[in-house]
């Protein structure tokens, strides 16, 4: 059985399921969207996107962590929010131990319907591995809605131990009139 522990890992890798170690110069691959490249300390970025399938759909969204060189430390391709179809990594924050990612997925593939789900995932920093991870709404919205958060690293911000998310939410009966909001992720969050 330790025998196949590898095999196993890299068959995860290059499927795409797994978290994937490397060293060398890397580029993400063309069926790669980056959504935000943020500086984290100590010389390292943490590249946030999704990778499509072939004909450009499905989201899955991916996390990169580059060094200082160039090389990825790591990349992972994280689970969809649950009741998501396709989703992305669109903001990333990171602590010495941890990085934070925020990701949107979409609940339906026809964008009239669809609302957007927001997640924040705690990554093992050194690994890539997932931590853990929680949904969060905008605050005190009780009809159905869909919610998002703009590009800009001003919308995901590590603050005295917490991460503030500023965003929008528009009412599924109303999607012309956005509504700003912003919240506290939940403390629990951060291990």
């Amino acid at each position: 059985m330790k025998a196949t522990r590898p095999l196993i890992a890299v068959l995860a890798c290059l499927l795409g399921t797994g978290v994937c170690a490397a060293g060398t110069n890397f580029a993400p691959p063309t069926s790669v969207s980056l959504y935000a490249k943020p500086g984290i300390g100590a010389g390292q970025n943490c590249l946030a996107g999704a990778q499509t399938d072939d004909d450009g759909m499905n989201e899955k969204p991916v996390v990169y962590l580059e060094n200082s060189s160039g090389t990825a430390a790591w990349h992972v391709t994280l689970p969809l929010p649950a009741h998501t179809y396709q989703a992305r990594a669109t903001h990333c924050v990171g602590t010495p131990s941890t990085l934070y990612v925020l990701v949107q997925g979409d609940t339906q593939s026809e964008q009239t319907i669809s609302q957007t789900l927001l997640e924040i995932v705690a990554l093992d920093r050194s690994t890539g591995a997932v931590v853990t991870s929680t949904p969060i709404d905008a605050p005190n919205v009780g009809a159905a809605h869909t919610t998002w958060v703009d590009d800009g690293d001003q919308h995901f911000v590590l603050q005295e131990n917490s991460l503030i998310v500023t965003g929008k939410y528009a009412l599924l009966s109303n999607r012309d009139g956005p509504v700003d909001f912003s919240l506290k992720a939940p403390m629990n969050l951060h291990p």
